[in-house]
């Protein structure tokens, strides 16, 4: 296939930052043949100035996070050790394994820019503007809050068992004619 892929204009995501998805056949509102790219998604993203996301996980997924302009402050946790922060600048990238704990946070006052090179292909699934599945559990808790609770979150996590199943409905939409 052949052809020049452009990034949709962006979409306010739970966490509360703004990505347009643009090279992911996993998500059920890029239009792109179910199979194109399976073992990757990459995405465009921008953290407003002065903002930061709400603290999520990807329980199945990596996510490299590499910053195209600005400067980006990502927190992580994982392994129920304690957070910390790293600063990233242009040209720089960070690695979120599946299960860790992760806020992106801008202090700036222009946006942040980043790409997002998650593998898996990432699975996000709406309809009518109702998120069916989507492969981030996004936190209501803070940092303290976390820790305080044993690195447990209130919010359920998806199982592989529902993931599977957005992809199979994901791929049995990309079927039907148009």
């Amino acid at each position: 296939m052949n052809r020049i892929f452009r990034a949709s204009p962006p979409l306010r995501v739970p966490d509360g930052s703004l990505v347009a998805p643009f090279l992911n056949c996993r998500d059920s509102t890029s239009g792109l043949p179910f199979d194109l790219l399976e073992g990757f998604s990459l995405a465009a993203g921008t953290i407003e100035p002065n903002a930061q996301s709400k603290i999520h996980v990807m329980p199945f997924v990596t996510q490299v996070t590499l910053v195209r302009r600005g400067v980006l402050t990502v927190r992580m946790a994982n392994d129920g050790a304690p957070p910390y922060a790293l600063a990233l600048d242009p040209d720089e990238a960070i690695v979120t394994e599946p299960g860790a704990f992760l806020q992106l946070a801008n202090a700036a006052n222009e946006p942040c820019e980043v790409l997002y090179v998650v593998s898996p292909a990432y699975v996000f699934e709406s309809t009518g503007g109702r998120v069916i599945y989507d492969d981030s559990v996004v936190l209501d808790e803070t940092w303290a809050q976390l820790e305080a609770a044993g690195w447990r979150a209130s919010s359920p996590w998806p199982t592989q068992k529902q993931r599977q199943a957005a992809v199979s409905r994901i791929a049995a939409a990309a079927r039907r004619p148009l």
